[in-house]
């Protein structure tokens, strides 16, 4: 999508100074009497002048709901039809790859049937998506499960967590998750939705544009935050992806986009595509804030959101691809917070790639509070 800056719009004037002036002078017009300050007519004005305004406002708000940068909600889900119709997505389920295991090796294959539950705490729960056969002679196989409950409910359980067996199968002994849950997501939001329907526009194109492929790669699963294609070599199309909270995606989730994007109707037939995750630029945290001595009283308070500040910029430094590792927003972050002043050791500017993305070593983040300046 263009970085275009659209002018803000109002299609009625709102100003009371004006509104109430222009009234006041139509009257004076109409009835060829002058109205004073404190006279009946002055004040029986200001109040017309008033319901104006509030009716002037809904209109405003009612009409710059028609433009889809300003709509929200169902007024936003019905505005697609201008773009490719296309549907707001809908909350997704974490997913994560399973491994059952059986007692003993057997002389014929074992199907372990799709749909059998997995639980990490009797609440929630996952389900294997496909029929899983565990060949005769082999010990455990491997599934694609995914979380009951769609939304972020499921995400962030480590390798080992989900292990409770709800459905039994034959010769059972165990099953644990072998990967980390991610992909969960809620619906997508309105900011999503509008720049998937910007990027749709480029869909129409046979060429493979970069939004394009940018469009088909978010519509499989609302936890795509950022999508970065670019092409290496002639008929070559690297795709890196995303997740939201700056989540590198699972091979499972991997492999559902390239599916997406080599669909026939998708990928211009002089392409080959290729879809992985984003190389990784590490960074490290060192820092020291002071706090001023006329704010000693709230030195506590400070303390913690500057550490909150911190977390911030941890945020929105590995939440998108191409970023480049820019101490100057940490610094700003942190001033923010009513700090004194801050010493920045680590991190140090860096250009990132616009396939990579910034990943922070959190065994090397030292956040340090100097204590109290005076002024």
């Amino acid at each position: 999508m263009d970085n275009r800056t659209y002018p803000d719009i109002e299609f009625l004037e709102t100003d009371a100074e004006i509104i109430e002036n222009n009234m006041i002078a139509l009257y004076e017009l109409m009835t060829g009497r002058k109205v004073y300050p404190a006279s009946p007519e002055r004040l029986f004005i200001a109040w017309c002048s008033s319901i104006v305004i509030q009716q002037r406002v809904l209109i405003n708000d009612t009409a710059k709901k028609n433009v889809p940068r300003y709509a929200e909600g169902e007024y936003l889900d019905s505005l697609a039809e201008l773009f490719k119709d296309i549907k707001r997505l809908e909350a997704s389920p974490a997913t994560a790859t399973f491994r059952c295991y059986i007692s003993a090796a057997q002389q014929q294959s074992i199907i372990i049937k799709k749909g059998t539950r997995i639980t990490f705490d009797g609440s929630i729960t996952f389900e294997t998506t496909e029929d899983l056969e565990i060949p005769a002679g082999s010990l455990y196989g491997d599934v694609h499960g995914q979380c009951q409950t769609a939304g972020t409910v499921g995400n962030d359980l480590a390798a080992g967590q989900v292990k409770e067996i709800v459905d039994a199968y034959d010769y059972f002994l165990k099953v644990e998750n072998i990967t980390k849950t991610t992909g969960g997501a809620e619906q997508e939001n309105d900011t999503q939705y509008y720049e998937r329907m910007r990027e749709s526009m480029e869909s129409f194109s046979t060429a493979g544009p970069v939004n394009g492929y940018a469009y088909f790669a978010k519509s499989t699963s609302v936890a795509i935050a950022d999508v970065a294609a670019t092409t290496p070599e002639p008929g070559v199309v690297d795709v890196r992806v995303l997740l939201q909270g700056g989540q590198q995606p699972t091979e499972t989730v991997l492999k559902e986009i390239e599916a997406a994007l080599n669909a026939d109707d998708v990928r211009p037939l002089t392409d080959m595509v290729r879809v992985s995750t984003p190389e990784e630029n590490p960074f490290d945290i060192d820092v020291t804030f002071y706090i001023p001595r006329y704010s000693q009283a709230s030195f506590s308070i400070i303390e913690a959101d500057a550490r909150a500040a911190v977390e911030k910029y941890i945020t929105w430094q590995t939440e998108k691809m191409g970023r480049d590792i820019n101490p100057s927003i940490l610094n700003a972050y942190l001033m923010e917070t009513g700090v004194k002043r801050v010493v920045i050791r680590k991190p140090e500017f860096e250009v990132v790639e616009e396939n990579h993305v910034a990943r922070l070593n959190r065994d090397a983040m030292n956040v340090q509070n100097g204590g109290i300046e005076d002024e």
